[in-house]
């Protein structure tokens, strides 16, 4: 009697239930006991494809007990369950070859990779079911484009704000993304963003508690501003309404994305008031805290041009806000001051760049022009969009950030209640810090320090 194995396997399983492998087993083992062969282990692969070339890790461990003589025989649902790469067929039939493996098939009965007409014959179901592989890949990613162009959502998992058919808004949910994006503006970091939801139980759409990495990109989405994106690209208008404005959303983007943007705490644990937010006067770069014997620094991260002690600017610095915030007149700062209409001219000149790159598009599609020739027009009005969607960002809601400073009664004693992040937030949204070298000597000197108010 023959010790058998059984190899299982389905590309997509959506539900997670593994009824497509069950039933192979099913077939597989009514096949053995048809052979007379005992089935000694099952080797399964669910909602793997063996198109994709992703590692199926129990079709690896089958081949490892081919090799060492334990598996003399092989049962599978059709040969295309075992392979759909002619490269990995032709590993497959060196082994068997080498071992004497016999394999039946439920759908194709036995399979004879022992003559070269079994292996011919191998060959041929191989270049077919990878032809039809290929062949369904490319309806699917022709089906995809035709659905981003006509701003319809894709399947798969419903996405945070989203009701199960991906088009109507969850309004709980929606005013997550809505307040998250307020706080982005307003300098906040995604870190303390997402420590305050998990804190509240408001979770992920799995229900989950939020990682950086998941948040993020949650916010990154395009859907939310009512846009269709393909591959990296925007499609244009998608078939379902925003929750976040485009423009908002494309402000909070750009500052998820910016290199520069380092909101960890450094080595110690610490997260500095003015890290990443006061720069050097001298060469433009950011200032970060570094650690000289037993006292730390402020210094610049790319010459160390200049260097001050960060307990004493951070001392002035906060002198500075608090003072400023328990002024009579504080209540202005909630308001920002009027632009004379700049930014909703940057809106709409935005998006006339962005209609001349739809048509650029529009004539590659159809042959009017090159692709050398998009790559140009491309080139060379994407610097312009960028700069007029940094024109065009909505200004940062001041009364959410700085309401409760400006209405206490003392302004000292509700800054030292703050949390590190919360002071960032406030000292990002109020000033403008540059710091250059001073004088040289005793004691600290506010030369060369520069507090410009937003």
């Amino acid at each position: 009697m023959i010790s058998a194995a059984i190899y299982v396997r389905i590309s997509s399983d959506s539900t997670g239930e593994g009824l497509g492998v069950a039933r192979q087993e099913a077939d597989c083992r009514a096949l053995a006991e048809r052979l007379g062969w005992t089935v000694a282990e099952v080797y399964r692969d669910n909602d793997i494809s063996a198109y994709s070339g992703r590692t199926r890790p129990d079709y690896e461990r089958l081949l490892a007990a081919v090799d060492a003589g334990t598996v003399r025989g092989l049962i599978a649902w059709h040969p295309d369950r075992l392979h759909r790469s002619p490269k990995e067929l032709e590993r497959f039939i060196d082994l068997a070859e080498r071992t004497g493996l016999q394999i039946q098939t439920c759908q194709s009965g036995a399979v004879d990779l022992s003559s070269p007409s079994g292996r011919m014959v191998a060959r041929m179901l191989g270049a077919t079911a990878r032809y039809e592989s290929e062949h369904k890949a490319a309806r699917i990613r022709r089906k995809l484009a035709e659905n981003a162009a006509a701003g319809k959502p894709h399947g798969g998992h419903r996405p945070y704000g989203w009701e199960v058919d991906r088009l109507t808004i969850r309004e709980s949910e929606a005013a997550v993304l809505r307040d998250a994006a307020r706080r982005v503006l307003a300098g906040e970091p995604l870190r303390s963003i997402l420590r305050d939801l998990n804190a509240r139980g408001l979770h992920n759409a799995s229900g989950k508690p939020w990682t950086h990495p998941t948040f993020r990109n949650v916010l990154l989405h395009a859907r939310h501003a009512g846009l269709r994106e393909y591959n990296g690209q925007e499609m244009g208008q998608a078939a379902w309404p925003a929750i976040i404005p485009p423009e908002t959303w494309r402000a909070v983007r750009r500052i998820l994305t910016n290199p520069e943007r380092v909101t960890t705490p450094g080595r110690a644990g610490r997260l500095h008031l003015l890290s990443g937010i006061a720069r050097c006067g001298v060469c433009g770069s950011p200032l970060r805290v570094g650690h000289s014997r037993a006292t730390e620094a402020y210094r610049c991260t790319a010459s160390a041009c200049v260097s001050r002690r960060r307990d004493r600017l951070e001392e002035y610095v906060e002198a500075v806000v608090i003072a400023r915030l328990s002024r009579p007149d504080a209540a202005a700062l909630l308001t920002p001051e009027d632009d004379g209409g700049e930014r909703e001219r940057a809106v709409q000149a935005a998006e006339l760049v962005r209609q001349r790159l739809d048509d650029a598009a529009a004539s590659f599609a159809s042959g009017i022009i090159t692709a050398r020739q998009l790559a140009t027009i491309t080139g060379q009005l994407r610097p312009e969009l960028a700069t007029l969607e940094a024109a065009a960002a909505p200004p940062p809601d001041r009364a959410g950030v700085l309401g409760e400073l400006v209405s206490a009664g003392d302004v000292a004693a509700a800054w030292e209640a703050l949390s590190p992040d919360a002071r960032r937030t406030v000292v990002r949204l109020l000033l403008e810090i540059t710091v250059a070298r001073g004088r040289r000597g005793p004691g600290f000197s506010t030369e060369g320090i520069t507090l410009t108010w937003r």
